[in-house]
């Protein structure tokens, strides 16, 4: 039984244009939308905390370390966006999460998918709020770190925020506009390096990236490797298969001696010609055929490259001193011939497979039958 009946309970929450904020008093904290905040007055104790990094960083480097920042802090904004239908559509969600918690209205001006280019204002922003609090101009580094890594996530590239507008210098909003681009914070702080401007903690954080991109780099290159090994043996696969399915495909048989049959099937192009005229010649040597018979039954459509090609091969067969013929041309692929003018002078042909036979049988001297 709760003996302090006057005691606010734990937690209290209220719904602000449908987010709601809970706040768990026991410990100490709330949350907006179940996402963790923190609340600071503006134009006191955040506007000193910044002046005091700026003061001990310096505007440049501030403003580095606040672009950086902002990128790496999209992890929930971006599960916010991504839950949507479209980019447009989850940043009208986040900005509800904005303007509720002070961090000013946020609007997508426009999105150009094409040219990889997004313009975006912040309208009453905490950050250029605090600038004119203060009179002094660092820039929105911070929103705009988040809406370069919106871009980057959405065109697929390096992107780099450019200020248009500053609210810290008199205009009704800032106004940022991301394009991609070559520069990285890496690349300034390792700019500042050079100038010799850097500080002791910018020299450990280029370090520190640079250590990281390595490993990455390594990463990315032990992956490679590793797919490239699998693609070498997925080749290997299908090349043997080919050679073996290349072989079921066009069988050489020895119907009789001196007679050698090829049954057809489907579509004969310049590579398969190539394989199997090599084949069929070397049968025809090492079996001292004089006859071959080219069944092409299984071919229902044929055309002129096709065409040309049973020619070559009847044509190759002739000359090792054997005769070439065709067997088992239907209707159809006649009459494609004949629209074709395909030149079949001098090659016998068959309506089917045993009228050839029975003709290069009944040729004198040149089949023996077996006894």
């Amino acid at each position: 039984m709760d003996t302090h009946p006057h005691r606010p309970p734990e937690t209290q929450s209220v719904e602000v244009c449908g987010l709601e904020y809970r706040w768990d008093l026991a410990r100490g904290s709330f949350t907006i939308g179940g996402v963790a905040g923190v609340a600071f007055f503006r134009d006191s104790s955040l506007a000193r905390l910044l002046v005091g990094f700026l003061t001990t960083l310096g505007p440049h480097r501030f403003a580095l370390m606040l672009l950086a920042e902002g990128q790496r802090s999209i992890d929930e904004d971006w599960d916010i966006i991504a839950a949507r239908p479209s980019f447009e559509a989850g940043f009208e969600e986040l900005a509800k999460y904005a303007y509720t918690a002070g961090w000013g209205r946020w609007e997508l001006v426009t999105i150009d998918r094409e040219a990889r280019r997004g313009v975006f204002r912040v309208h009453n922003g905490w950050e250029g709020a605090v600038q004119r609090a203060t009179a002094l101009n660092w820039g929105v580094g911070l929103v705009a770190g988040k809406f370069t890594g919106f871009c980057q996530k959405l065109f697929g590239c390096n992107c780099w925020p450019r200020q248009t507008r500053f609210i810290a210098d008199g205009d009704a909003w800032d106004e940022i506009v991301v394009e991609p681009s070559q520069r990285t914070v890496a690349d300034e702080l390792g700019a500042l390096a050079d100038a010799g401007l850097a500080t002791h903690a910018d020299l450990q954080r280029l370090l520190a990236d640079l250590k990281l991109s390595a490993a990455t780099r390594e990463r990315a290159l032990t992956e490679r490797d590793r797919m490239v090994e699998e693609l070498q043996d997925k080749l290997h696969i299908i090349a043997e298969q080919r050679v073996a399915i290349a072989a079921l495909s066009t069988p050489i048989v020895q119907l009789w001696d001196e007679v050698l049959a090829v049954p057809i099937v489907g579509a004969i192009d310049a590579e398969r010609t190539g394989r199997l005229m090599e084949k069929l010649l070397a049968s025809i040597i090492d079996s001292k055929s004089r006859f071959a018979i080219l069944d092409v039954t299984g071919v229902e459509t044929i055309d002129a490259a096709t065409a040309d090609n049973f020619v070559r091969i009847i044509r190759a067969v002739q000359l090792l001193g054997a005769h070439g013929v065709l067997s088992g041309i239907v209707p159809a692929v006649a009459q494609t011939l004949v629209d074709l003018g395909v030149d079949l002078s001098g090659v016998r042909t068959f309506a089917n497979l045993r009228e050839a036979l029975k003709a290069c049988l009944a040729e004198p001297g040149r089949a023996r039958r077996h006894a």
